[in-house]
C-alpha cells in the first residue's frame, strides 16, 4: 500500500493541505466576487479565466525545467509564494488587483501541479500506481467537501480576512511536509531520456519530445483531447452554480453544502473504483462511460430547474453528489492512464501540455456559458452543457470500440522504439 511508505506519507500529507487551501480559496474568492462586491456572471468567468491563462502560456514550456529541477524545490519555492499571495488577497482592493493576484497563483499551480504528477511516479512501484492515483484524486475531491463548506462556514463566523489568514497557515503547513519529503531523482535509474544518453538536449528539443510523444501514443491522445473537452463542459456551467443556486433559493452557506456534495460524491466514485481492478485493462472505456453518465445528469440539472414542482431543492444534492461520483471515476481513470503511459523523465511535460490543453479549451467556456446565461437564461447552460457530454462521449466510446485504442500501455513500446 502507498501510505505505507513514510515518504509518500509526507508528499501526500502536503498534497491534502495545499488542497484544502486551494479549495478554501476557490470557493472564497468565488463569494467575494459574487456576493460580497455584488459582481455579475462576467466577473466569475473572468476569475475561472484568469486562473487558467497560465496553464497554457506558461505552464508547457515550465514544464521542461519541472522535468529538469528537483522536485523537493519546486514543492518548496511554490508553497512559499502562495503564502504571499494568499495575504495579499487580504489588501487587494477591486477585482483587477484580485485578479493580478490570482493570475500569479496560477502561475505557481501550473509549476506544482507536473511536479506532484512526476513525483507520484517517482515513489511508487507500478503495482501500486493506480491505488497511489486513487489516493491522490481522495485527496482533491475529499478536500472539494470540506473546502466550500468550510470557507462558507468560516466566512459567515470570522469574515474574509481571518479566512484568508487560515488558508495561508494551511500552506503552512504543507510546505513543512515538503521540506522533510526525500524524492529521488527518478524511481528506475535505467529509465531516462533517450535523447539524455545522447547528448545534452536543447530546451525546445525537450519540448518537443514531449509534443511528440502525446502524438504517438493514440490512447494518450485521445485521453487528454477527450478530458480537454470534459473540462470545457464543466466550466461552460460551472460558475453559473452559485446563480443557479440562488435560483432554487439557496443561501450562501447552502450553496458551499452543495459544492461539497459535489466533492462528497467524487469522494465516493474514487474510493469505489480504488477497490476495483476490473476497470484497468479498459481504463479509456471508464473515462468515457463516467462522461456521458455526468452529461445525462447535468441535462438533469437543467430541466429540473425549469420545472421546480418537480425537481423540489433536495433533488439538486442527490443531482450534485452523482455529478461527483462520476467526475471522480474519471479523474482517476484519466490520472492512471496519464501515469501508466507516460515515462517518469517526460510525465511533467506530458502532464502540463494536458492541462495546458484542457485549460486552453476551457478559458472561451466561462465566457460563453455567462453569454448564454445572459442570452437565454442559466438553465439553459446546464442543458447545452449536458447535451454536449452525452454527444462527445457517445462519439469517442464509438471510435475507441472501432479503432481498439483502449489496449494495454504503450510506454514499454515506445522506450523500445526510442532506443532502437
Amino acid at each position: 500500500m502507498p501510505l505505507k511508505d513514510k515518504r509518500f506519507r509526507r508528499f501526500y500529507s502536503m498534497q491534502l493541505l495545499s488542497d484544502l487551501g486551494n479549495w478554501l480559496d476557490f470557493t472564497l474568492l468565488i463569494l467575494l466576487i459574487s456576493y460580497q462586491w455584488g459582481l455579475g456572471e462576467i466577473a466569475v468567468a473572468s476569475y475561472i479565466i484568469v486562473y487558467g491563462l497560465p496553464w497554457i502560456i506558461i505552464g508547457p514550456f515550465a514544464s521542461v525545467f519541472v522535468d529538469r529541477w528537483s522536485k523537493k524545490k519546486v514543492f518548496i519555492v511554490t508553497l512559499s509564494l502562495r503564502i504571499l499571495v494568499v495575504l495579499s488577497y487580504i489588501i487587494a482592493p477591486n477585482i483587477y488587483i484580485l485578479l493580478t493576484l490570482v493570475f500569479i497563483k496560477g502561475i505557481l499551480a501550473s509549476l506544482f501541479d507536473p511536479a506532484r504528477q512526476v513525483t507520484i511516479k517517482i515513489l511508487i512501484e507500478a503495482t501500486h500506481l493506480s491505488k497511489a492515483v486513487a489516493l491522490t484524486q481522495l485527496s482533491l475531491n475529499s478536500m472539494k467537501v470540506i473546502g466550500p463548506s468550510l470557507s462558507g462556514l468560516l466566512v459567515a463566523i470570522i469574515g474574509f480576512k481571518t479566512t484568508l489568514i487560515i488558508e495561508a497557515l494551511l500552506f503552512l503547513f504543507a510546505l513543512l511536509f515538503a521540506l522533510a519529503i526525500k524524492i529521488p531523482s527518478q524511481n528506475n535509474e535505467n529509465e531516462s531520456s533517450p535523447m539524455q544518453k545522447t547528448k545534452k538536449p536543447k530546451f525546445i528539443d525537450e519540448l518537443k519530445e514531449g509534443f511528440s510523444y502525446i502524438i504517438k501514443n493514440k490512447k494518450l491522445l485521445l485521453t487528454i483531447i477527450t478530458t480537454a473537452l470534459s473540462f470545457f463542459i464543466i466550466f461552460l456551467y460551472d460558475g453559473l452554480i452559485v446563480f443557479l443556486s440562488q435560483d432554487i433559493g439557496l443561501s450562501e452557506a447552502y450553496f458551499g453544502f452543495l459544492i461539497s456534495f459535489v466533492g462528497f460524491g467524487a469522494i465516493t466514485g474514487s474510493l469505489l473504483l480504488g477497490q476495483f481492478s476490473f476497470w484497468k485493462s479498459k481504463p479509456l472505456t471508464t473515462v468515457l462511460l463516467s462522461f456521458l453518465g455526468s452529461g445525462i445528469v447535468i441535462f438533469l440539472m437543467g430541466t429540473g430547474a425549469y420545472f421546480p414542482k418537480y425537481f423540489p431543492v433536495f433533488v439538486f444534492f442527490i443531482f450534485a453528489i452523482i455529478i461527483g461520483a462520476l467526475n471522480g471515476t474519471q479523474n482517476v481513470g484519466y490520472g492512471f492512464i496519464l501515469q501508466k503511459e507516460t515515462p517518469s523523465y517526460m510525465l511533467g511535460r506530458v502532464s502540463s501540455v494536458a492541462q495546458g490543453l484542457q485549460n486552453f479549451t476551457m478559458l472561451s467556456a466561462p465566457l460563453i456559458g455567462a453569454f448564454i446565461s445572459r442570452l437565454l437564461n442559466v438553465n439553459a447552460v446546464f442543458i447545452l452543457a449536458g447535451t454536449l457530454a452525452i454527444v462527445i462521449s457517445t462519439i469517442v466510446l464509438f471510435i475507441t470500440k472501432i479503432r481498439d485504442y483502449d489496449s494495454n500501455s504503450k510506454e514499454e513500446l515506445y522506450q523500445h522504439q526510442s532506443n532502437i
